[in-house]
């Protein structure tokens, strides 16, 4: 890996939260990242902001989106409600009012 490679940019996200992100993301599998512009204040507003990545890191960090990306896709957005709690809600409610 050569020091001075050039920047080059890997993805455009909103917001200084979401480039934070990345760049963590990104940093922990070993490709180093940089966010443009970095805007962040007392009142971070949902900017574009760009993630660059070295030229020669540019292929293994797309790798690493889109293995996140398909991770992503597989998991349930929120815990759902267990079907057995429902029932038994319902069931101890119906008991109390003295319906079978």
């Amino acid at each position: 890996m050569a020091q001075d490679a050039p920047l080059v940019l890997l993805t455009t996200v909103a917001g200084t939260f979401h480039g934070r992100v990345l760049t963590a993301r990104l940093g922990s599998e070993g490709v180093l990242a940089e966010m443009h512009p970095f805007a962040d204040g007392l009142y971070p507003l949902a900017a574009a902001v760009e993630v660059l990545v070295r030229a020669d890191q540019l292929e293994i960090a797309r790798e690493i989106l889109l293995a996140d990306a398909v991770d992503a896709a597989f998991v349930a957005p929120w815990p759902r409600r267990s079907a057995r709690r429902g029932d038994a809600s319902r069931w101890w409610s119906l008991r109390r009012r003295g319906e079978p």
